[in-house]
């Protein structure tokens, strides 16, 4: 899925969270916002701390070109020239790459500053860097993931986390919870939601008619109901309701058949039960070039689908193109949901 160009005249503002202080979020902050492609579309905010950034490795040349800020109407929209509001809630003691209590909070405390700016109307869309969820939970974060946490704060369920990447666009039905609950979370309704957002990002993506197609639960598709009933009972059910409201919706076909058609492009959306379903796909096909983000909450939320990577922090050999991308991605669909509450 792409999306259309944006303007330089109309580029959405984007905070961009810095994500975990001692994982490669900062690194690869500092290396995207080098990349003249990004201002093409977006004039992105750090919201950080200005000092593990000044720190982190990736400057070119040694140069450290931070810009403390208060506004993001004075953001500076030039590579390299990283415009920071600066939280400064990282200890100088925290450098081990490790989950902590204090890593945790400061990644929380950035998520809350970029959904401020968002609900106050100064960003269009929010991206953030790794997060580290251990960490997190320690500094008291009582939730199975961040999506969860943005659903509660506008006291919503009705949303759905979708994947880009070059090969294939992936929309999941639950996501963070174990196997054990997922067959009581798959209902018609949530299906139903599922696919309605599905179409909603394909079309910002330029896709006027997306076709759709939906994974079973079960091995074989529940071989009629042989091993499973859900297909029978809820997931093609629901799959027919969908198409009675224009939605162009095929399945439930077998996973594991299902998703080798992703390299032939048979569908513009493929939707899975759980998370595991397509993430092997998406990791086998375009590891480091894939972006997650939210369809169906007030703000977008846009992020990178790698974590941490505790084991190479603050050695500079980092990867910073998926950044890059998802900070594209993120300007593109901000302004296509400009157009949409037009």
């Amino acid at each position: 899925m792409t999306f259309q160009s944006t303007p330089r005249e109309d580029r959405p503002r984007i905070a961009l969270a810095m994500g975990d202080p001692v994982g490669i979020g900062p690194e690869i902050v500092v290396k995207a916002l080098s990349a003249p492609e990004i201002y093409q579309h977006c004039i992105p905010v750090v919201i950080g701390d200005a000092r593990v950034l000044a720190e982190a490795p990736g400057w070119r040349n040694g140069e450290r070109r931070i810009v403390e800020i208060d506004d993001v109407e004075v953001a500076r929209p030039e590579p390299g020239i990283i415009s920071v509001i600066d939280l400064a809630n990282v200890p100088d003691y925290i450098r081990k790459p490790e989950a902590t209590a204090e890593n945790g909070r400061a990644m929380v405390e950035y998520l809350d500053k970029c959904i401020e700016l968002a609900m106050a109307g100064k960003v269009e869309a929010v991206v953030f860097a790794p997060l580290n969820k251990l960490a997190m939970k320690k500094a008291g974060f009582n939730y199975p993931d961040e999506y969860e946490y943005f659903a509660s704060i506008f006291d919503t369920t009705d949303y759905t986390v979708i994947q880009v990447s070059p090969h294939l666009v992936l929309a999941s039905v639950t996501l963070h919870v174990s196997i054990r609950e997922v067959p009581d979370m798959i209902t018609k309704e949530r299906i139903i939601s599922t696919l309605r957002h599905s179409v909603r990002a394909a079309r910002a993506a330029g896709i006027a008619n997306p076709r759709i197609g939906v994974a079973a639960l079960n091995p074989h598709a529940g071989e009629d109901g042989t091993l499973g009933k859900e297909e029978q009972a809820i997931i093609r059910p629901a799959v027919e309701l969908a198409r009675a409201e224009g939605i162009d919706a095929h399945g439930p076909f077998p996973a594991d058949s299902f998703f080798t058609t992703v390299k032939s492009a048979a569908y513009d959306v493929y939707v899975g039960m759980y998370h595991d379903q397509g993430r092997i796909a998406i990791k086998l096909l375009d590891f480091g070039r894939a972006s997650t983000m939210t369809e169906g909450l007030p703000v977008l939320f846009v992020t990178v689908a790698h974590g941490t990577a505790y084991d190479i922090a603050g050695k500079g050999i980092a990867r910073h193109q998926n950044l890059v991308e998802t900070l594209q991605i993120a300007a593109r669909r901000a302004l296509a949901r400009r157009d949409e509450r037009a």
